[in-house]
C-alpha cells in the first residue's frame, strides 16, 4: 500500500470519497478533519463565503471513531476523486507529498487552521490560479 498508515494484515476499509456536488463555477474547497463539528463549522464558513465544498473525516484506525480502520484513497493509492478538482485541499495529514500523491493543482493547507486563514488560501489560490 503506497503511503500506507496501516500495518501489514490490518483489515481496512477504503473510504468511499463521495462526490462533488454539481460543477457551480464557484472554487472548490476539500475539508478533510476527523472532527465532525469542525468540519460543519469550516464547511458552512467556506459555503457562506460562496465556495462549493466537500468533506471528509479521513483515515481512521480502530481505536479512533471505528472499530474497523479506515484508509484514504488518497494515502494508498496516491489518488483521490475529491482532491482531484479541489482549489484548496484543508488536510490534518502533514505528509502530503506531491511526489507521492496526485493533488493536481490544489494547495494544501494544514490543519489546524483559522477560518480567516482558510478563506485567505482560497483567495491567493484563486489569485494565482
Amino acid at each position: 500500500m503506497k503511503g500506507s498508515l496501516w500495518r501489514h494484515g490490518d483489515k481496512v476499509d477504503q473510504i468511499e470519497p463521495g462526490e462533488w456536488p454539481e460543477r457551480s463555477g464557484r472554487a472548490r474547497v476539500l475539508i478533510e478533519h476527523p472532527d465532525p463539528a469542525t468540519v460543519w463549522a469550516e464547511a458552512e464558513a467556506m459555503r457562506d463565503a460562496g465556495y462549493d465544498v466537500a468533506v471528509c473525516a479521513g483515515p481512521t484506525r480502530a481505536s479512533d471513531r471505528t472499530s474497523k480502520p479506515t484508509a484514504c484513497p488518497l494515502l494508498v493509492d496516491g489518488r483521490c476523486a475529491l482532491v482531484d478538482p479541489a482549489l484548496v485541499v484543508e488536510s490534518t495529514k502533514p505528509t502530503l507529498d506531491r511526489g507521492d500523491h496526485e493533488l493536481g493543482d490544489a494547495v494544501v493547507v494544514e490543519s489546524p487552521v483559522t477560518e480567516g486563514r482558510l478563506l485567505e488560501a482560497v483567495a491567493d489560490a484563486l489569485e494565482n490560479r
